[in-house]
C-alpha cells in the first residue's frame, strides 16, 4: 500500500448507514481496524446504531457476506476488513487478488459502494504499521466509506431524476403525438414541446 493518503474533506450526514463484515483471522489487527473505522465515523456524527458489524471466518469469506449485505439495501456502504499476512506460500497473493476482484464485481453489480479494507502484507512488522501505526488505515477506510456513501447518493438521486424526466417524455409523446415537422412547415408550430404553451415544459 501507498503512504500517500488521499485528502478527504467529505462532512458526513447523520442518515448514512454502514455495514462493516470482517474477518476474525490475524484477530488483533483486524480489531483494531474495526475500532478505528468506529471511531473515525464516531467523529463524522455517524451514530453507532447506523453502523453494523458481522464477522466471518477469515478474508476469503468476506466478498460472499458483503454481497448479501450490499443486496439487501439497508447500508449505503460495506466496509470489507481483513488482514493477510504471507507465509510460505503464495496463498495470500490468491487470497488478495480474488477478494479484490469480487469486492470491485459487488459494487458495480449492486450499485452500492465496497471499501476494501483488506490490508496484505509481507510480514508482521508491515501489519502493525498499518493498523496501529502512523499510516492508520482503519481511518483512512472509514473516511472513503463516508465520502463514497455520500457520492452514491447523489449520483442515485441524479439517475432517479433522468428516469422521472424520461418518464415525463413519454407522457408528453403519448398525449401529444411525435409533432415533428419538416423544414418547410409552418414556422409556427415548430418547437411545440419548447414552447411556454406547452403545459409540461419547465423553464
Amino acid at each position: 500500500m501507498s503512504k500517500n493518503k488521499p485528502t478527504h474533506k467529505t462532512e458526513a450526514r447523520s442518515d448514512l448507514r454502514f455495514a462493516i463484515v470482517a474477518s476474525r483471522y490475524n484477530e488483533k489487527y483486524v480489531d483494531r481496524l474495526i475500532e478505528r473505522v468506529r471511531a473515525r465515523l464516531r467523529e463524522k456524527k455517524i451514530p453507532a446504531s447506523a453502523v453494523t458489524l458481522t464477522r466471518v471466518p477469515g478474508a476469503n469469506e468476506i466478498p460472499y457476506v458483503a454481497s448479501m449485505l450490499a443486496l439487501t439495501g439497508d447500508c449505503d456502504c460495506v466496509i470489507a476488513l481483513g488482514v493477510v499476512i504471507a507465509g510460505d506460500t503464495p496463498h495470500h497473493e490468491i487470497i488478495a487478488h480474488a477478494t479484490a476482484n469480487e469486492l470491485q464485481h459487488i459494487a458495480v453489480d449492486t450499485q452500492v459502494p465496497v471499501i476494501n479494507g483488506i490490508v496484505v502484507t509481507l510480514n508482521e512488522a508491515q501489519a502493525d504499521e498499518r493498523v496501529f501505526g502512523e499510516q492508520d488505515r482503519g481511518s483512512e477506510f472509514a473516511e472513503s466509506a463516508v465520502e463514497m456513501a455520500m457520492l452514491g447518493n447523489r449520483l442515485a438521486d441524479y439517475l432517479e431524476q433522468l428516469d422521472r424526466n424520461d418518464m415525463e417524455r413519454e407522457r408528453n409523446e403519448e398525449i401529444f403525438g411525435n409533432f415533428s415537422l419538416d423544414d418547410d412547415d409552418d414556422d409556427e408550430g415548430d418547437d411545440f414541446f419548447g414552447s411556454s404553451d406547452n403545459p409540461y415544459h419547465k423553464n
